[in-house]
């Protein structure tokens, strides 16, 4: 009787020490989801929002340019950038992009560490929610150096060919390589699905009008186009061993322009992209999720 005691209280302190983890983690989780959705975070994080559909409003003015010969800048988010920093307090509007930009990627962390509640897609919202965060943050650093005066940094032709030559070293690199291309092309499917489907809206407070509905949806095909271009080309390096052929949204863009009507195609997506920055700048202020 008397050795039966201690066992009863051994169990008792441990369920009683689980149960007081559950209940950390829990207050923890809770923490968590108040500054996700804490007003001044979520308006910091829509300054972010807007902020890209600055940028993706300028990507669209250069496309549209070397779909007609008329840019030299480079069609990607460091030509965009560069080409706020030539207008008059272009270098304080950069700035300002930068700090929402921070704000953005801070609350996709937090989003993708809590997770939507009782989604049964919550796990791939969660990997979303944290490549958007990478997005923003290596945005923002781009915004506040060009902001600061620092110079543009590479283009995305250069940054691709230069992870593409050092993914190419490692063993078996060609198949990363091919592997990498096939995810981008995933990606980019991905995009035009949630274009034809509208789920774009789901992000939305309150939905929207069918005019701004059309609007995102010719946006996200676009960048559907763009991406599944971009894919391909890092595919074909992969299967050729040349680093040098997997080049960024630039050259993408310039691939479509060099393409069999490639002007009126590349002119389209032009006008896609400059759809989709027009429906972030205008539903910024009711996004819920990034």
């Amino acid at each position: 009787m008397a050795s039966s005691t201690p066992t009863h209280h051994g169990s008792s302190n441990g369920s009683g020490k689980a149960s007081g983890k559950a209940s950390g983690a829990k207050n923890k989780a809770e923490g968590l989801a108040q500054q996700a959705d804490s007003k001044w975070l979520k308006r910091l994080g829509q300054v972010g929002v807007a902020a890209i559909g600055i940028v993706y409003l300028l990507l669209a003015w250069i496309a549209l340019q070397v779909a007609w010969g008329g840019s030299s800048e480079s069609a990607d988010n460091t030509g965009a950038l560069q080409e706020v920093a030539e207008k008059p307090f272009g270098e304080t509007l950069l700035i300002i992009m930068g700090i929402g930009l921070i704000g953005f990627a801070v609350w996709q962390v937090l989003l993708g560490i809590i997770g939507p509640p009782s989604d049964e897609h919550s796990t791939f919202k969660r990997v979303s929610s944290f490549g958007k965060a990478i997005f923003g943050g290596a945005l923002a650093v781009q915004s506040l150096r060009i902001g600061f005066g620092g110079g543009s940094s590479k283009t995305s032709s250069q940054k691709t060919a230069d992870w593409t030559g050092s993914l190419m070293g490692a063993p078996a690199g060609r198949v990363l390589v091919v592997i990498a291309g096939l995810a981008v092309i995933v990606w980019a499917g991905y995009l035009a699905y949630k274009g034809v489907k509208k789920k774009f809206l789901e992000k939305l407070e309150g939905g929207a009008s069918p005019a701004i509905t059309r609007l995102g949806q010719a946006g996200w095909i676009s960048r559907g186009v763009a991406f599944g271009v971009l894919g391909i080309l890092i595919i074909v390096a992969g299967v050729k061993s040349q680093p040098e052929q997997a080049r960024g949204l630039d050259a993408a863009l310039k691939t479509l322009a060099g393409q069999p009507f490639g002007q009126w195609i590349l002119t389209l997506v032009a006008l896609g992209l400059a759809c989709y920055a027009v429906f972030q700048l205008i539903t910024a202020p009711r996004h819920k999720e990034g």
